[in-house]
């Protein structure tokens, strides 16, 4: 699968481990101390919204005296949206509310997702809300980012576009709880937002308060919704301009529902776009490569920015065809050898052999182009067992080849390609596969560390590390605009053992909840956090 939609990676909002109200950086990275002046995000819009993707824009910009002193920048969206909770205790939380530490290392690139780790990824999950190693709740719903780390052309200004997938049909994203400490527009942390919500939840139980009465308190429908853009910037001294230091929210918007599929009878006898199917014939069970010629300027400047998401169906009974890698839509891309635009789409395994037709609708569900097709040969008779061998990809890409020597990192990285290959191959056997996942682990367990000091913890591929959150302290509490204090902002840390989404730019993690151990420097920093 080509380059698309740069950077996604799982955001573990309900992860974060906390020592005194402070979340982490890398551990090479503190906070930069210096006035930011004109680094700013624009607010942010959205457009092209469909049932399950949207396009998100936003200006940037970097002040000229930061500007020579950037090493890199990293644009991203954050996306959660909770629509239960089932409290343990009552939240007991103070001081500052922080800034999450979006990394942007860690996931599975765009080209690498299959059918699993798309729904691992974007389907709606159950996950521990924490303060420190604490159970305070479960939150169940959508937890991920998209990052992009290839964006930064090196100007002090310019424009961003990210293109979003995984959204869920007719439903509604944006931000709620956001008025901890009354900070709105500015970023909330995901983890305050949901232990507020926990806190609620807890009170709704008992209105007396008592801690004991939300361990018998069943899962309660809520809506915490957290929806912002901005970008990291790492400094070349190791310092770090975070996420939420620039992030700013995005208004409001509701996906589209599910399409609906012309029926056969309403297919246009002309289109201006054309369709063709590679050879004209495809396989049950397989994906085919469908071209489609004489896109319009404005598609095709879609599909150039990999923003172009469409519906793809088959007849005779118009069937909704998804991606290789699971997505319930298509992307329209550029065959980068032809310079031809492109989607590739899987045939049902149970598709009868004969003629047939393909269409293709736009986000307002006009069909763009036809074709027929026709369909030959049979299913495989066993499709191969794979779920090791993505478990094993999964767990593999969270390592970061720093951590270890030149001549160990070769071999394991071939391996890894190698088990990425198999997983993609459609018609894997079984034997193919188990050999993958073998050789992988070989190669993986004959790793060498650098030197004598590689005993961080891994995150696990987490975009972020999350902090916790506050009961609205006393007003000498609460930070000023929203910013942490000096003597917050130093020396958080965070494990940068993570896997292999920056590259590329368009990644996705596909663990979430996992746990960040945070290492907390500084004689200024102190325990915020106290129980009844």
């Amino acid at each position: 699968m080509g380059r698309f939609g740069k950077a996604v990676a799982a955001l573990a909002v309900a992860a974060c481990m906390m020592f005194g109200g402070v979340a982490t950086a890398n551990a090479d990275e503190n906070y930069y101390e210096g006035d930011l002046g004109n680094t700013t995000v624009g607010t942010p819009a959205v457009s092209e919204v469909g049932s399950h993707t949207a396009n998100v824009s936003f200006t940037y910009s970097i002040d000229p005296s930061i500007l020579p002193k950037v090493a890199s920048v990293c644009f991203a969206v954050e996306v959660m949206r909770v629509t239960s909770i089932k409290p343990i205790n009552l939240p007991q939380f103070g001081g500052n509310p922080r800034y999450s530490e979006v990394n942007c290392q860690g996931g599975t690139s765009d080209g690498d997702l299959t059918a699993g780790s798309y729904q691992s990824i974007f389907g709606a999950k159950t996950s521990p809300v924490k303060i420190g190693d604490e159970v305070e709740g479960e939150s169940t719903g959508q937890y991920f980012m998209a990052y992009d780390t290839d964006l930064w052309n090196h100007a002090a200004s310019g424009t961003v576009q990210m293109p979003v997938i995984g959204l869920q049909s007719n439903t509604k994203y944006g931000n709620t709880y956001n008025d901890v400490y009354n900070l709105d527009p500015g970023y909330v942390d995901s983890q305050w937002k949901l232990l507020e919500a926990t806190q609620d939840v807890c009170k709704l139980a008992d209105p007396t308060g008592a801690s004991f009465a939300c361990s018998n308190a069943y899962d309660q429908q809520v809506d915490v919704r957290s929806l912002y853009a901005g970008m990291r910037i790492v400094l070349k001294d190791g310092s770090a301009i975070n996420f939420g230091q620039t992030a700013k929210a995005i208004d409001d918007f509701t996906t589209k529902s599910e399409p609906t599929a012309k029926p056969a009878e309403a297919l246009p006898s002309k289109t201006d776009a054309k369709l063709e199917v590679s050879g004209g014939q495809a396989k049950p069970g397989q994906t085919a490569r469908v071209y489609i010629d004489n896109l319009k300027a404005e598609a095709k400047g879609k599909a150039d920015a990999n923003s172009l998401f469409w519906n793809a169906y088959i007849y005779s009974e118009p069937r909704a065809l998804t991606s290789p890698d699971g997505a319930p839509f298509v992307r329209v891309q550029k065959e980068q050898s032809t310079g031809r635009y492109y989607f590739d789409a899987v045939i049902p395994s149970d598709m009868p052999a004969g003629d047939h037709r393909i269409s293709v609708q736009d986000e307002n569900g006009d069909v763009q182009a036809w074709t027929p097709v026709t369909v030959g040969g049979s299913a495989p008779s066993q499709a191969a067992d794979k779920s090791k061998l993505t478990a094993a990809v999964d767990a593999a890409g969270k390592l970061a080849e720093k951590d270890y020597t030149a001549d160990s990192w070769a071999v394991f990285s071939k391996a890894l390609a190698d088990a990425k290959a198999v997983a993609g191959k459609q018609d894997a056997s079984q034997a193919e596969v188990d050999a993958a996942v073998k050789a992988l682990a070989d190669a993986q367990a004959a790793l060498k560390k650098v030197g004598a000091s590689a005993s961080k913890p891994d995150n696990g591929g987490n975009g972020s590390a999350k902090p916790s959150g506050s009961s609205k302290p006393a007003d000498n509490d609460k930070p000023a605009n929203g910013k942490p204090a000096a003597d917050d902002k130093k020396s958080e840390s965070q494990d940068d053992g993570q896997s292999d989404l920056a590259k590329t730019g368009a990644s996705v993690a596909a663990v979430v909840g996992v746990l960040v151990l945070l290492v907390v420097f500084g004689a200024g920093l102190r325990v915020m956090k106290s129980r009844r």
